[in-house]
């Protein structure tokens, strides 16, 4: 009975432990980007390389922005807005509940920010119109 108990006492100690991919260190961070390499492998990042998609910001960067570290058509939004666009969406309407097409407006920051981006979470869009 006692040697179940060091087992399952044994077993839990091992549950609050990250799993640590063999073969990297959690202090090492070869490329210097911020991420460790243990991180990289885990993200399929390029633990060699601080910009892993080549598109001049380094993996933490994007990581902190919420912007694909390995896409590199993907940019970090000047205005701080995250890429919550999951994927899935699919425009089906223009009526309440609906989805809509994922159009690309113009934000406060001068760039271009598409709409699904900001999927999930609740905005006030101010749009005017002249003639």
């Amino acid at each position: 009975m006692r040697q179940i108990a060091i087992s399952l006492l044994l077993i839990l100690a091992s549950c609050d432990q990250e799993v640590v991919p063999e073969g990297c260190s959690e202090s090492s961070d070869l490329d210097q980007d911020g991420l460790n390499d243990c991180l990289e492998e885990e993200l399929g990042t390029d633990p060699n390389l601080a910009d892993s998609d080549a598109d001049g910001q380094t993996d933490s960067e994007e990581l902190d922005c919420v912007s694909d570290p390995l896409d590199e058509s993907e940019q970090c939004y000047t205005c701080g807005w995250e890429h919550n666009d999951p994927g899935t969406l699919e425009s089906n309407g223009a009526g309440v509940g609906d989805v809509v097409d994922n159009i690309s407006l113009v934000d406060q920051c001068g760039e271009m920010a598409d709409l699904w981006d900001f999927h999930g979470e609740y905005h006030v869009l101010y749009m005017t119109a002249a003639w």
